[in-house]
């Protein structure tokens, strides 16, 4: 497996910025909820959007309430995807959803008594539901087969991720990432998305495909992504010495 090198930290008006949330922009905690999110990051995302007007999103599996309610008022000056691109609002477009089908209602019923009775995490989403296993690892094949159970049942889309499983619409993040790339202010440019997770891979190939690259952050493993940062916080520095540089 060959070292992947970090991306050169220059941006130009013919980038776009992709980003993941969760152990991408923010680091992974026990439980979703826990997740703390710094004022700096809503600031340097703040900064972020005014230098490359229309062309940063975070694309998520999170829902865009949930990631409203982390981010506050400024999410409203970039893109956002959200629950695995099922979901999206633009500057240009406003909020896009699916109706949400009654077998979504249903399976989410099945894994919240799952997790109930495995002492699990349940989250809820907007477009999908997930039972978190990070407390109770030796459940992880359990887990996995119960979610996979409830998506077959249901018609549904099983998505796994770090210590997790989700139930949840069809669509992906590469999905979600061609389709921003139709906006106005993405249309031509070149994609740059960065996640951690394997749920991020269908956005590192669809990134290559549409001429840009993935960027992997955390620990090195098989990926779609051309270039890796470290950590968390090494993205943060990244983003910040890009900013430098266009300044």
């Amino acid at each position: 497996m060959a070292e992947l090198v970090p991306p050169p930290p220059a941006l130009s008006t013919t980038d776009s910025l992709f980003l993941d949330f969760d152990g991408t922009l923010v680091e992974l905690a026990e439980r979703p909820d826990a997740v703390v999110v710094a004022p700096s990051l809503v600031d340097m995302l703040d900064r972020l959007a005014a230098t490359m007007p229309g062309r940063v999103a975070i694309v998520s599996g999170r829902s865009i309430g949930q990631l409203d309610a982390m981010l506050g008022p400024q999410a409203r000056h970039f893109a956002l995807a959200g629950s695995h691109g099922a979901e999206r609002r633009t500057p240009e477009h406003g909020y896009e959803s699916p109706e949400s089908p009654e077998a979504l209602a249903l399976a989410a019923e099945s894994l919240r008594d799952y997790a109930d009775t495995n002492g699990l995490v349940f989250e809820a989403k907007s477009f999908g539901a997930a039972i978190h296993y990070r407390q109770r690892p030796e459940l992880e094949d359990d887990a996995n087969a119960a979610a996979a159970a409830v998506a077959d049942t249901h018609g549904l889309v099983l998505q796994r991720g770090k210590m997790m499983a989700e139930v949840r619409l069809s669509g992906d993040k590469g999905d979600a990432i061609l389709g921003l790339l139709e906006t106005s202010a993405m249309q031509g440019t070149r994609p740059l998305f960065f996640g951690d997770d394997v749920t991020d891979e269908d956005g590192f190939v669809a990134a290559a495909a549409s001429g840009g690259a993935g960027v992997l952050i955390g620990p090195l493993r098989e990926t779609a992504a051309l270039y890796r940062l470290e950590s968390v916080s090494a993205l943060h520095t990244w983003i910040a010495a890009a900013m430098e540089a266009r300044a």
